[in-house]
C-alpha cells in the first residue's frame, strides 16, 4: 500500500514538474510590442513577472496584461514564489507611427561594387589568331572585379580605359569569387581595331521594377516590397555599391506558365 501511494505521490510530482517546465517554455524570450499595446503572458500558479522591481501581477494568475506607454526596452523578469528566478524576458516597445499605403510601380536602378564578370569570348588578335587571355587564371563567370593594378574600379568604362592604358603589359585584376578575395594576373590581346582586350564580358549595372508598398509622411521614408536581385546572365546575387528610383512605366506583362514563374515584363 505504501509503495503504491509512494508511486501515485512521484507521479503527481512529476506531473507537476512537467507542468511548470511546459509553462515556463511557453513564455517567450523576446517580446517586440507597440506603444499602448498590451503584454499578456501565460502563468500557473506560484508564477510572478515583474518590471523594474514592481509586480504586475499575483502568484495566482493565469494571465499577465500591462500596458507600455513609451518606446525603450524593458526587462520582464519571470519567478517562482517570488523568490526563484525562471527567466528573463527582453521586451522592445516600439513607437506608434501611421503609414500610407501607396501600392505604386517604382523603377530601381542598381550600380554593382566593382564591375560583374557577365561572359567570356576568344579575342581576335592583330595576327588574326583567337586568343583566351582569361585561360588558366581562375577568373569565371559571376566573379566580381574589383580593382586592376591596385587601382579601385567602379564602371566598365574605367576598366576599359585601364586595360588600354597598360599596352598589352599584363595587368594585375583583384576580384571576388564565392565571397573569397582573390588575384590573378591577364595580359590584354591588341585587336585590329589597336584596342586591347581581356575577353571579358562585364556589367556594372542592372535594372528592375518594385512596388512602393508605403510612404510615412513624417520622416518622408517608405518601403518596397523586394528580394535577392540576380544578374540575368549569372543568375548570381549582385553585389550592390549604391542605387536609385527612377520613374517607371509598364508596358506589357506576360502571364508566368507552371514550371516558368518568371516572364518577360516591358517596362520604360
Amino acid at each position: 500500500m505504501k509503495k503504491t501511494i509512494t508511486k501515485l505521490l512521484l507521479v503527481f510530482f512529476l506531473m507537476v514538474v512537467y507542468t511548470y517546465i511546459l509553462a515556463i517554455e511557453n513564455i517567450p524570450s523576446n517580446l517586440v510590442i507597440l506603444e499602448g499595446e498590451k503584454i499578456s503572458l501565460k502563468t500557473i500558479f506560484g508564477m510572478q513577472i515583474k518590471i523594474d522591481s514592481e509586480t504586475l501581477e499575483t502568484a495566482s494568475s493565469y494571465k499577465t496584461e500591462t500596458v507600455s506607454q513609451k518606446s525603450g526596452k524593458a526587462t520582464l523578469e519571470v519567478s517562482l514564489f517570488d523568490h526563484i528566478s525562471l527567466k528573463d524576458v527582453k521586451v522592445d516597445v516600439l513607437p506608434r507611427s501611421k503609414v500610407i499605403p501607396c501600392g505604386n510601380i517604382a523603377g530601381v536602378k542598381l550600380y554593382t561594387s566593382g564591375v560583374l564578370v557577365v561572359g567570356m569570348s576568344e579575342i581576335e588578335g592583330m595576327d588574326h589568331k583567337k586568343y583566351k587571355p582569361y585561360q588558366n587564371t581562375g577568373i569565371k563567370e559571376g566573379d566580381t572585379i574589383t580593382q586592376i593594378n591596385n587601382v579601385e574600379i567602379s564602371s566598365t568604362e574605367q576598366l576599359m580605359e585601364m586595360v588600354n592604358q597598360a599596352e598589352g603589359k599584363p595587368v594585375t585584376i583583384k576580384y571576388w569569387q564565392e565571397e573569397e578575395s582573390k588575384e590573378c594576373s591577364i595580359e590584354p590581346v591588341q585587336t585590329s581595331k589597336n584596342e586591347y582586350k581581356l575577353g571579358l564580358w562585364v556589367r556594372d549595372s542592372a535594372a528592375g521594377v518594385g512596388t512602393v508598398t508605403f510612404y510615412e509622411p513624417s520622416t518622408k521614408t517608405f518601403g518596397a516590397l523586394g528580394h535577392g536581385i540576380t544578374d540575368i546572365d549569372t543568375e548570381e546575387l549582385i553585389h550592390i555599391a549604391s542605387g536609385e528610383f527612377v520613374t517607371t512605366r509598364i508596358l506589357n506583362i506576360t502571364k508566368g506558365e507552371s514550371g516558368y514563374p518568371r516572364k518577360n515584363t516591358r517596362y520604360s
